[in-house]
């Protein structure tokens, strides 16, 4: 349950996972927003798992700037809600985390075809799926971004 303070088992994946992200092309980059569903319990003992370990740094100067995505942040504590929802984030904005959750719904159109391939056969489709949503949301950037950096002039006029 979200609400209890029971520590997760293991964050080995995730650990690696941010850690890696976090060192790859970063130069000249001052703070990362992580938003992560449990980032409450995940936050806890994150920099001394960092300093125990031979295979997860930080870059110098990163500040970390830990998130709850929206769409999970009215499901935790109170307490979460003031520390981590983007809404209290410097360069948070309104943003619900919800980047992977978004696929779900356009891959499960696709489980009906794929029951029956093999397991190789049924990875290529849903890769095939995947890059068709990468690509059509890097084409889209563009627009994205007019439309951010308008809203952006419209609060600060």
């Amino acid at each position: 349950m979200l609400g209890e303070n029971r520590p997760p088992k293991s964050q080995k994946n995730m650990d690696y996972s941010i850690f890696k992200a976090l060192n790859f092309n970063m130069e000249g980059i001052e703070a990362a927003l992580i938003c992560y569903d449990v980032m409450c319990q995940w936050s806890v003992h994150m920099m001394e798992r960092v300093v125990g370990s031979d295979y997860l740094t930080l870059p110098d100067n990163l500040e970390l700037r830990l998130g709850i995505g929206l769409f999970h942040i009215h499901g935790h504590q109170n307490t979460c809600l003031a520390r981590y929802s983007p809404s209290f984030i410097k360069g948070g904005r309104q943003i619900d985390g919800e980047t992977i959750e978004t696929l779900w719904a356009p891959l499960n159109e696709i489980t009906r075809s794929t029951r029956g391939m093999s397991t190789s056969h049924r990875r290529e489709v849903i890769d095939d799926h995947m890059n068709d949503s990468n690509w059509k949301k890097l084409i889209d950037l563009g627009k994205f971004l007019l439309m951010d950096a308008a809203s952006v002039l419209t609060q600060v006029a």
